[in-house]
C-alpha cells in the first residue's frame, strides 16, 4: 500500500530532515555568530556610553591636577571718581586723580597641600575601576548578544519542526481521506487527523511568534529595526564547544571584581586624604600691578611675593566624622566584595552543572527520538494492517513531535549554560 510505504518509511522523519538539508543552506541576509561579536560594539549604545564614562573619570583626574599646578590669574580696573576732586598735588603728581586704572597678574602654586595629594591619586585610581567596569559592562554585551543569537537560532529550528508536523499531518489527512473512501477506515479517522493539521498549523503560528520575539531581541542589540525578519545562519544541530572538566574559582582578577577592588583602593586614599588635612596647607605667590602714578604710589609697576601656611586646626568634628564614614564605607565594600566574589563562584559551579546536566539530556532526547521514529513506523504498519486505532497513530505521531521539540530545547540549554560559564569564568 501506498499508505505503508510513505509511513512505514518515516515522511515525518523526512520532513524534518529536509528542513534541516535547508537550514544548511546560506540564509540570504543572516547573520552569523562571529558577524554579530563584530557588529555590537558598533551598533550597541552600550559601547559608547562607557567610553564616555572613562572620559569622565579621565577629566575629573586632569581636573584634580590642575589644582595642583600654577595658577595664573590676570586683572584690568578703571576707577572715575565723581564729584569735585581736590586737585592738589605733590611733586607734580595729584593725590586723588579723577580717572585711576591699573592692571596686574598673579602667579601662584600650592606647595604643598596633603588631602590634594590624595585627591588626585584616589582621581587616578577611579580612572582604573572606571576602565575595568566598562570591560565589564562590555563583555557582558557580548554575552547577552550570544545568548540572544543562540535563542534566535533555536527559535528558527523549532519553526522547521512545526511546519515538516504541518506537512505530515496533512499527508495523513490525504491517506486518511483515501482510506476512507475505499472502505478501510472510518470518518472519525478523517475528523481526527484534520484536527491535528489545525493544531499543528497553531503550533507553528506560536513558534512564529516566538522565532519573531527572538529576533527582535537580537536586532535591538544590533541596532536594527525589530521588525521580526532578522535571521542567524547557524544550525542548533552543531556539536559545541568540549565540556569542561571543572570550573576554576573566580578571583579578584575579574574586571568587575578588578574594578570594586579598585574603587576600594580609591576609598582608602580619600581616607588617608582626611588625616593629612591636619598638617598646613603652603602657598607660593607672585603678585604685580601696573598702574596710573600718584603722590602716594610714585612707581607705575609694583610686585611682591609671599609664602603662606594655613592651617585647619578645629572643624567641630567633621574631619572625624568623614573619616569614620570613609572607613565604614571601605568595610561595607570589602564585606560585599567577598560576598559577591563567593555567589559568583556559585554561579559558575551551577553554569558548569547545567552544562553537563543539557549535554547529558541531549543523549537521551536523542535516543527519546530514534525511539518515536521506530514507534511511530510500527504503529503506522498496524494500523493499516487494521491491528492499531488511528488514535494510537496520532499518539505515537505526538510523541516523535515532542521528542524534536525536547531536543532541540535541550541542545538550546546547552549552548546556552556553555556561554554563561564561559563568559562568567570570563574564558577568552
Amino acid at each position: 500500500m501506498v499508505f505503508v510505504m510513505m509511513v512505514a518509511g518515516g515522511f515525518f522523519g523526512g520532513a524534518l530532515e529536509a528542513a534541516a538539508e535547508q537550514s544548511d543552506e546560506p540564509i540570504p541576509d543572516a547573520v552569523t555568530l562571529d558577524g554579530v561579536l563584530r557588529e555590537v560594539p558598533e551598533a550597541h549604545e552600550t559601547w559608547e556610553i562607557t567610553e564616555m564614562q572613562i572620559r569622565q573619570s579621565q577629566a575629573r583626574r586632569r581636573e584634580v591636577l590642575g589644582l595642583l599646578l600654577p595658577q595664573v590669574n590676570m586683572s584690568a580696573n578703571l576707577t572715575r571718581r565723581g564729584g569735585e576732586l581736590d586737585e592738589t598735588e605733590i611733586s607734580g603728581r595729584a593725590l586723588q586723580p579723577r580717572y585711576d586704572w591699573g592692571v596686574g597678574a598673579t602667579a601662584s602654586v600650592t606647595v604643598f597641600d596633603g588631602p590634594r595629594y590624595f585627591d588626585y591619586w584616589q582621581a587616578d585610581v577611579m580612572v582604573d575601576a572606571t576602565e575595568q567596569s566598562a570591560a565589564w559592562q562590555r563583555r557582558l554585551l557580548r554575552l547577552e548578544a550570544e545568548l540572544a543569537f543562540f535563542t534566535l537560532a533555536a527559535a528558527q529550528r523549532e519553526v522547521e519542526i512545526a511546519d515538516a508536523a504541518i506537512q505530515w499531518r496533512q499527508t495523513y489527512l490525504e491517506q486518511a481521506q483515501a482510506l476512507v473512501d475505499a472502505g478501510m477506515a472510518v470518518a472519525v479517522d478523517v475528523s481526527r487527523a484534520r484536527s491535528q493539521v489545525l493544531e499543528a498549523e497553531q503550533a507553528s503560528l506560536e513558534a512564529e511568534a516566538v522565532r519573531g520575539n527572538a529576533a527582535d531581541n537580537l536586532a535591538t542589540l544590533l541596532g536594527r529595526a525589530p521588525d521580526g525578519s532578522l535571521q542567524v545562519d547557524f544550525d542548533p544541530a552543531s556539536e559545541g564547544p568540549e565540556m569542561r572538566e571543572d570550573a576554576e574559582s573566580i578571583t579578584e582578577g575579574r574586571a568587575d571584581f578588578m574594578s570594586r577592588r579598585s574603587m576600594i583602593v580609591a576609598s582608602e586614599f580619600a581616607e588617608r586624604g582626611v588625616w593629612w588635612g591636619l598638617l598646613p596647607r603652603v602657598d607660593f605667590s607672585i603678585n604685580s600691578q601696573y598702574g596710573a602714578v600718584t603722590a602716594f604710589n610714585a612707581d607705575p609697576f609694583r610686585w611682591s611675593m609671599g609664602l603662606s601656611a594655613t592651617w585647619n586646626l578645629y572643624d567641630g568634628g567633621a574631619r572625624y566624622a568623614r573619616a569614620d564614614a570613609l572607613q565604614a564605607q571601605i568595610i561595607e565594600q570589602e564585606l560585599e566584595l567577598e560576598r559577591d566574589l563567593r555567589e559568583a563562584n556559585v554561579q559558575v559551579v551551577q553554569a558548569l552543572r547545567e552544562w553537563r546536566s543539557a549535554g547529558a539530556a541531549i543523549v537521551v532526547a536523542k535516543e527519546q527520538v530514534e525511539v518515536a521514529e521506530e514507534t511511530f513506523e510500527m504503529v503506522s504498519a498496524r494500523f493499516e494492517s487494521g491491528l492499531a486505532t488511528s488514535l494510537e497513530v496520532s499518539d505515537a505521531s505526538q510523541e516523535l513531535l515532542n521528542a524534536e521539540l525536547r531536543l532541540n530545547q535541550v541542545r538550546l540549554q546547552a549552548r546556552l549554560a556553555e556561554v554563561r560559564f564561559r563568559y562568567l569564568e570570563e574564558m577568552e
